[in-house]
């Protein structure tokens, strides 16, 4: 595909653990495990997107994020590497840290998250960026630095196409920046709790993309996709995980796949996505209680 596929966010080197309780001040928590190869692990939705189109055949996809000049850099890039992802659009931001993660998940199904971002504010695009997304065919927008995301929408040929994997985040989205990305999309991936959001964008919005597709994530109960009128459910094999981290990334990652490649049957396109969460999660191995 010409321009290759750009995926624009925030990095994060996570690290994952089970706790044996949920954390509350005054209170010890135990970490009961680590899954193996999870610390650290990559992370980001960048990470994840472009770790699901390289596993599907698509080479020329580029996460567009952030990185610092430190051990933690190397260990990003060489994560990404082993996965098949190009790394010429990963800045690396001199005197700035690798952004990093902890997430700690309860035995009720949450998580904590702590996440140490590392970088300074205002982040835009480098030359280089802004070069590979201006001549992307497709870019992929995930949560990350505005003023970034701005300049990547700038950058974006008239041709080219636009997914939004949405996160309600309004520290970086602001309702300006989400109106706008609401009527440039041609896909909008988004769950089944942010609907509410996606609609207030919409209702921002001046108007749409001809054929533009929206897909919701259900959880356990699929997805569903709607496109030029025609809305259908397209159920997935429920799948328990303490880890789910990444999955509606990775989902959105196979989706784009699958369009990139000339799919245009609505149920493909989605059971696509879910193939790609579906390899994510069966990858992941959590280990018996390290400590009791």
């Amino acid at each position: 595909m010409t321009g290759g596929i750009a995926i624009i966010g925030y990095a994060s080197l996570d690290h994952v653990a089970m706790l044996d309780s949920v954390p509350r001040p005054g209170r010890t928590s135990t970490i009961l495990a680590r899954p193996q190869n999870a610390w650290p692990r990559l992370g980001g939705s960048p990470a994840y997107v472009a770790s699901a189109l390289a596993a599907a055949g698509m080479a020329d996809a580029r996460p567009v994020s952030w990185i610092g000049e430190d051990a933690a850099g190397d260990a990003y890039l060489a994560q990404l590497r082993d996965r098949g992802v190009l790394v010429d659009a990963m800045a690396r931001v001199p005197g700035a840290r690798t952004p990093i993660a902890v997430l700690a998940y309860d035995p009720d199904g949450g998580c904590s998250c702590l996440y140490d971002p590392g970088m300074p504010k205002d982040l835009t695009l480098t030359p280089t960026q802004r070069e590979i997304v201006a001549r992307a065919g497709w870019l992929c927008v995930t949560i990350g630095p505005t003023r970034a995301t701005l300049a990547a929408l700038d950058a974006l040929g008239p041709a080219a196409r636009l997914a939004w994997v949405v996160k309600d985040d309004p520290r970086a989205l602001t309702p300006e920046l989400a109106a706008r990305l609401a009527a440039r999309a041609d896909l909008i991936c988004n769950s089944r709790a942010e609907r509410g959001f996606v609609e207030a964008a919409f209702r921002a919005a001046p108007d749409a993309r001809p054929g533009r597709m929206i897909i919701e994530t259900l959880g356990g109960e699929g997805a569903l996709v709607s496109q030029a009128g025609t809305s259908k459910t397209v159920p997935t094999v429920p799948f328990e995980t303490p880890d789910p981290t990444g999955a509606g990334d990775t989902f959105a990652g196979g989706v784009i796949a699958a369009l990139a490649g000339g799919e245009t049957d609505l149920v493909a396109v989605v059971e696509a996505g879910h193939r790609a969460a579906a390899t994510l999660l069966r990858s992941r191995h959590v280990p018996n209680d390290e400590s009791a």
